[in-house]
């Protein structure tokens, strides 16, 4: 398989060990065999969009992530999914918020 593939399996990989997941449980939340994981993580298999996502899901992490190995995507995954409970006409408070936090803690780190 392709070197992409072997580094999407390595951050597959990585990710279950991190989050002290077994193989064998991961495959069963995603609907495969242990064997398919294993096939996957080693980068000797490809797998379908559904199945990524679904890998994406079990690991709790982005398609992004998986796929590109973006830490940035990975890092502020769950304040995307707050903003897009959002109401569109709360967007602007929410970010006068968001600012005004950022704002006390820069002010905070540089009294320091």
């Amino acid at each position: 398989m392709n070197l992409q593939m072997t580094q999407i399996g390595m951050r597959i990989r990585a990710l279950r060990k991190e989050r002290k997941l077994t193989g064998e449980y991961v495959a069963e939340m995603i609907g495969k065999s242990p064997e398919f994981l294993r096939e996957i993580e080693s980068g000797n298999r490809g797998m379908s969009l559904t199945t990524l996502i679904d890998l994406s899901l079990a690991l709790q992490t982005t398609t992004d992530y998986l796929l590109f190995g973006s830490v940035s995507e990975e890092k502020y995954a769950v304040l995307i999914q707050v903003l897009d409970r959002c109401p569109d006409e709360k967007l602007p408070r929410l970010t006068m918020i968001l600012d005004s936090i950022i704002d006390y803690q820069t002010a905070d780190t540089d009294t320091k």
